[in-house]
């Protein structure tokens, strides 16, 4: 019988590189821990017109909660593709993210790449992505709330308004102009003062709330 020899021939090892030029870590601002609530992330570029455009692309999701979205800036072309500008906007039934007091989403610069270049610029750490309390936010049941509106001097309502007692605690307010601010740290008979600040305006507002008794009542903030 004839034996037939088999040579192994060495193949170069091929390898694919993906970086992502974004990193983000969603903490929630009430428990200073991972959302307890599912968080959707979208993104868009920003096109010649500097119009944003929806980009139809899902994020990846490390082993530690953090978003990523590795392809972005591959190219074939790496010497002539151009440095384009996208943005993350994240959605929840239960929060506001923090960013959305001033801006629409959180911007970064995508930097073309390929195998043999890595991008100009590679995130070392992801950046935090607070998430603070929805209106129909679930809080502990011993948790005092204080819930109300706020609106501009037409009775419009107005989103994305900042309330605040203090530095310890603060909410946004949302499309309706609806809150509910947890205050966890003043006396339980106090009188403390409530802040709402639109800061894309320079707009504010305060109220003083009586403890325990206002927390029953509904309180309404015109911005002006």
């Amino acid at each position: 019988m004839k034996q037939r020899t088999i040579t192994w021939k060495s193949v170069p090892t091929e390898q694919r590189l993906l970086y992502s030029q974004i990193a983000i870590q969603l903490v929630d601002d009430f428990t200073s821990l991972p959302p307890r609530y599912p968080v959707r992330a979208g993104l868009e570029f920003q096109d010649a017109s500097a119009q944003w455009r929806q980009v139809e692309r899902q994020p990846t999701i490390t082993s530690s909660g953090i978003i990523c979205f590795p392809k972005l800036g591959r190219s074939a072309s790496f010497a002539t593709a151009p440095v384009v500008q996208y943005r993350v906007s994240l959605q929840s039934d239960y929060y506001r993210p923090e960013y959305l007091r001033a801006i629409d989403g959180l911007e970064f610069s995508v930097h073309p790449y390929d195998d043999a270049n890595p991008p100009a610029v590679i995130p070392m750490h992801p950046q935090n992505a607070l998430l603070l309390p929805a209106a129909n936010y679930p809080f502990p049941s011993h948790v005092r709330v204080l819930r109300g509106v706020v609106q501009d001097t037409m009775s419009a309502p107005v989103a994305h308004v900042e309330v605040s007692e203090g530095t310890s605690e603060r909410v946004l307010t949302d499309a309706r102009g609806t809150f509910s601010l947890p205050l966890r740290w003043p006396a339980f008979n106090a009188a403390i003062t409530v802040d709402a600040v639109d800061h894309r305006t320079g707009r504010s507002d305060t109220l003083n709330i009586n403890l325990p008794g206002d927390l029953s009542l509904g309180h309404l903030f015109t911005i002006s």
